[in-house]
């Protein structure tokens, strides 16, 4: 009762959401949930084996994106994680993973039992993790030998993004499926956005419409070409073992919503939003104490507003935001991310603007050029080996030197600071800290202890 209370009263408070879901909170046309919460009756199609309306609508999301199958998820980008990696490996397969993947890919590889190498990104202004270079990814395949598939991050949660087409190319040149981690990026190829990873030659492509387009929280879907590597007998298989075999017809329905909203509005709701959302960054340029994120060596996706405020850290700016009645997505250690979806109104973004442009500065000129990203651990034991290794619990005091039995992640966004495997390092502690001094919440320990493995 006290949760459906305060979600109730979360819309009499009136925060503007600069967060997902991409909805923005605004219905479409939709009936009572109540009214169409069924299991799989006769007539309506079964997810796992779809063959009539749910084929219809998994084509049509299909369609949408230009590739030739989807596979609808209601359990989030992390079913589809889960599934393709599962699809493209074998156990004991050596696979390239970015280091700045979602902590979904680790676990992944940790179920897997997979020998991971990972590909470590730059870290540009703010600290913010960039793209991965094609010259890395051909850099790793000289160095490791049978590498079987790679699995990078784009656009990632900044916005950035990488060129999957030559990354593609490098990895099929060796022998390599690909998989993309688009989930924050399900608005790609509409519009003017840049073209969505599956037209550049990726094996599969995951996408969360909930993320970035007007649909319900835990809907995804894996895009996949029919010259994929990947086969679709094997992602089929595995789609089985981690999507719920008690799929939520609402949450179905909510695709289906969002798939009328993009076919019958979507060119002129994309084109007036490209013009609203170029007219606030060019607005918020102009602001003298804002530093907004725009980065000159990559393409990026410029719906994620990444900000920052001189003199103020990322918690300090987002507690301004929300004085001000927006609620943004995520703080980090100097900056906070607002999302912009196809939902947004002109009085959400005048709201964001009138807050930014009254925002002031603060006295802390010193900002963290490295971020939390930049630590490069020692990796000791393969992923899997850990994830089999007998554990215990340690103090953050008492870490420097021990192997990490578990994923550790500042959530959101959920990118592994250390992962199964990796030793606790000063500069990983140190990035703990930072993040624990700036309020910022860590996902991996218990009860203020991680998980260490036992050594012989």
């Amino acid at each position: 009762m006290e949760l459906l209370e305060k979600l109730k009263k979360l819309k009499q408070d009136d925060p503007y959401p600069m967060h997902m879901p991409g909805h923005k909170r605004i219905g479409l046309d939709f009936p009572d949930v109540y009214d169409i919460d069924i299991t799989e009756i006769d007539g309506f199609d079964n997810l796992h084996q779809p063959s009539g309306i749910i084929k219809m609508l998994a084509d049509e999301v299909a369609g949408l994106y230009g590739s030739d199958e989807a596979y609808l998820s209601v359990g989030g980008s992390t079913d589809m994680i889960l599934t393709s990696v599962f699809a493209a490996t074998k156990p004991g397969d050596k696979v390239l993973i970015a280091r700045n993947c979602h902590k979904s890919v680790y676990h992944a590889a940790a179920l897997r039992d997979l020998r991971a190498e990972y590909l470590y990104p730059e870290i540009l202004e703010l600290g913010i993790p960039g793209g991965i270079r094609p010259e890395q990814v051909s850099e790793a395949f000289s160095r490791h030998d049978g590498i079987r598939c790679c699995v990078v991050t784009s656009p990632t949660y900044e916005g950035v993004i990488s060129d999957i087409e030559k990354i593609s190319d490098i990895c099929h040149q060796n022998g390599a499926s690909l998989i993309v981690d688009a989930a924050h990026g399900a608005h790609l190829g509409f519009g003017d956005f840049p073209e969505n990873p599956i037209k550049q030659g990726a094996d599969a492509v995951i996408v969360s419409l909930h993320k970035t387009l007007p649909s319900l929280t835990q809907t995804a879907c894996l895009l996949r070409n029919s010259d994929s590597l990947i086969s679709a007998e094997r992602i089929k298989k595995y789609f089985d073992y981690f999507e719920t075999s008690s799929p939520s017809y609402v949450l179905i329905a909510g695709i289906d919503r969002c798939v009328t909203f993009l076919k019958e509005k979507g060119d002129e709701a994309f084109s007036e939003y490209g013009s609203k959302l170029s007219q606030l960054r060019e607005q918020i340029r102009k602001i003298p104490q804002i530093t907004l994120f725009e980065p000159e060596t990559y393409s990026y996706d410029p719906s994620k507003l990444v900000l920052s405020l001189d003199g103020r850290s990322g918690s300090e700016l987002a507690d301004i935001l929300r004085r001000g009645k927006i609620e943004p997505e995520m703080s980090s250690l100097d900056y906070c991310l607002a999302m912009t979806s196809v939902m947004d109104t002109d009085e959400g973004f005048e709201r964001l603007y009138e807050v930014l442009k009254n925002s002031t500065p603060g006295e802390n000129s010193k900002k963290s050029a490295a971020g939390l990203y930049s630590i490069t651990p020692e990796k000791r034991y393969d992923i899997g080996i850990a994830e089999k290794s007998e554990i215990f619990f340690k103090e953050r005091n008492e870490l420097i030197g021990e192997v990490s039995g578990a994923t550790v992640t500042v959530y959101p966004p959920g990118i592994p600071l250390i992962v199964p495997g990796e030793v606790f390092t000063e500069e990983v502690s140190e990035s703990l800290e930072a993040a624990e001094t700036s309020g910022l919440t860590i996902d991996g320990d218990s009860d203020g202890k991680y998980t260490v493995i036992k050594e012989n």
